[in-house]
């Protein structure tokens, strides 16, 4: 079963405290609050065309994903339609991070020329008389990643997208699944028996500083 989140686990973000990694999310869910068992099989991967098997070197589909989106995910956007057909799921859990930053370029009002262009076409000209606009370019790159959101969701401006998601053996009764959206989507939770867990299921939040991971105007950090 594929539970999905938006966000990702921490003790009390608002607070700026650390926040639980992968491995710490699994410790909390497994050993310490005992909310399900996670899929660990490397022969059993998620993807979104359905779920694979491999058994003795026989690979084969075996049946379509059963998944539970949360309501925050959707109320951002965020639906199933928003994952790649060819998007793998894994194992486990994941904490995934996109960024994306559109191109805008300045043009002359009107006219979705720059001010070289529009001068190139109309010779001299009194700059009083031309009025300036900051224009999206809506590339191939952008268009097709505006698409995966539910209309009229996807963000204009630069922005991250963290999600958090767990595939588990079998589906989780009402109340653990209540308990883990709360950890991951609820920015004042707390976890329980917090003695239990050691440095290393934590690491800091880093800010984002507005920039693109890899080329601008096209999403950065696909995993």
């Amino acid at each position: 079963m594929l539970y999905i989140f938006v966000g990702f686990p921490g003790i009390n973000r608002l607070a700026g405290n650390l926040n639980l990694n992968a491995g710490g999310l699994q410790y909390c869910v497994e050993d310490v609050e005992h909310l399900g068992l996670l899929e660990h099989d490397p022969a059993i991967q998620y993807r979104k065309e359905g779920i694979f098997g491999v058994h003795d070197s026989h690979a084969e589909w075996l049946y379509p994903v059963k998944r539970r989106i949360s309501m925050m995910c959707q109320q951002n956007g965020i639906t199933w339609g928003w994952f790649p057909e060819n998007w793998a799921f894994g194992n486990g859990v994941t904490i995934h991070k996109t960024s994306a930053s559109p191109e805008y370029k300045i043009v002359v009002h009107g006219t979705g020329l720059s001010l070289d262009q529009f001068l190139a076409q109309h010779g001299t000209t009194r700059l009083a008389e031309l009025e300036l606009e900051r224009l999206h370019i809506r590339h191939e790159g952008w268009e097709k990643y505006e698409a995966r959101w539910r209309p009229g969701t996807c963000p204009q401006e630069p922005h991250i997208v963290h999600l958090t998601w767990l595939i588990t053996t079998h589906v989780l009764p009402e109340f653990a699944y209540q308990r883990l959206q709360a950890i991951i989507e609820d920015p004042v939770s707390q976890l329980k028996h917090t003695e239990h867990y050691l440095d290393r299921h934590f690491s800091a939040s880093r800010k984002w500083d507005g920039k693109p991971s890899v080329h601008r105007g096209v999403p950065g950090g696909m995993g």
